[in-house]
């Protein structure tokens, strides 16, 4: 390809310079001898023969036949501006490299079906911000994933008192029970997400390409003081906090038994009147425990389950001594807090192993 392409420039230049040279024996024909006459005429009939001539050879490397309008030489008055147009275009055809650099190859898919995907569960300490300080992209930027955030602020793991963990067509809850039998299509989010930023999110999930699930609730249990489990230490009631972690985590198995899944326990928090911090969570119990009784049964649950887990409460660095850098309002995390988050996160999902405890990291 690349010689015919230099055989066909060649061509064309010879073609221009032919016709230059007529341009100029057309122009000089008048007020000359006869004889001299003759002999201008017989090299202009030899010129259009040549012309004609090259003309042929460049259709056998065009494919197609030249044209009338380019084997026509044109009128003596003309004839200068055009072929000194034609002449300046070949010589411009003439600076292109012999070997230009071949553009580079695109995918039709522009996105790649290698990149991690990561579905997150969980309360305000991912939803309460989206923007680039944000839990969820600060972790896409670290690991480099895709990261749904399908995090809703003010919910729980566990089901309310009276809500039924089988009434999938008219299924309200926001729980993480809710989210789940989303994620394994037993509920439709049409019928309760609408409104949430979390619906938009979750109904364009082909959850069968996650790698990782991140459930991450208790602050809010602990506030509403739901039980720690249900019935009892090992309970799959999705009412106790227990349960309802248990529940998430079977049910994400049996659907996609490929994806890894990390459980992080709540983080430390303290409560303020007057511009006085009163107490903690440390002592604070309203009627389920107190936080520290909810971290450690995420911990129960992620060991004898197996999964990855993030001991957000004990060793992330968010405590009584840090808790004026890392928490803005007690509870909710200040960028600091986010970001120390995020890494932590990130750090397991890289380093982590099954039933071992995760917690604040140097790695990013």
């Amino acid at each position: 390809m690349r010689g015919n392409m230099k055989t066909r420039k060649a061509i064309a230049v010879l073609l221009m310079i032919s016709l230059l040279f007529l341009s100029v024996l057309s122009g000089c024909s008048s007020g000359i001898s006869d004889d001299a006459k003759t002999e201008y005429e017989n090299q202009i009939q030899q010129l259009q023969e040549e012309i004609d001539r090259l003309n042929e050879q460049l259709a056998q490397y065009t494919g197609s036949e030249a044209t009338t309008e380019e084997t026509v030489v044109p009128p003596a008055e003309t004839a200068s501006s055009e072929i000194a147009e034609n002449t300046e275009n070949a010589q411009e055809s003439q600076t292109v490299p012999d070997n230009p650099a071949e553009p580079e190859e695109t995918s039709e898919n522009t996105e790649s079906d290698d990149r991690t995907q990561i579905v997150v569960f969980g309360d305000s300490i991912w939803d309460s911000t989206r923007d680039e300080t944000g839990i969820a992209y600060l972790v896409s930027q670290y690991t480099g994933a895709d990261v749904y955030n399908c995090a809703i602020g003010g919910t729980r793991a566990t089901l309310k008192a009276g809500e039924s963990s089988e009434n999938y067509d008219t299924w309200d809850s926001t729980s993480l029970s809710g989210m789940v039998n989303v994620a394994i299509g037993k509920v439709d989010p049409e019928i309760f997400l609408e409104g949430y930023i979390t619906g938009g999110i979750i109904r364009n999930i082909d959850f069968s390409k996650t790698d990782y699930f991140i459930i991450a609730y208790g602050l809010n249990d602990y506030f509403a003081g739901a039980p720690l489990n249900a019935d009892n230490p090992n309970s799959w009631d999705a009412h106790g906090y227990g349960g309802a972690l248990r529940f998430a985590v079977d049910r994400l198995r049996n659907a996609y038994p490929d994806a890894q899944i990390l459980l992080i326990s709540p983080t430390y928090c303290q409560f303020w009147k007057d511009g006085y911090m009163y107490t903690d969570s440390n002592m604070k119990d309203f009627g389920g425990g107190t936080l520290t009784d909810y971290a450690n049964v995420c911990q129960n649950v992620a060991e004898t389950q197996n999964t990855l887990f993030i001991d957000g409460y004990s060793t992330l660095g968010i405590n009584t001594y840090t808790a004026e850098d890392y928490l803005e309002d007690g509870v909710h995390l200040t960028a600091a807090g986010r970001e120390l988050y995020a890494k932590a996160v990130s750090s397991c999902l890289k380093y982590g192993k099954p039933g071992e405890v995760s917690g604040n990291s140097v790695y990013y």
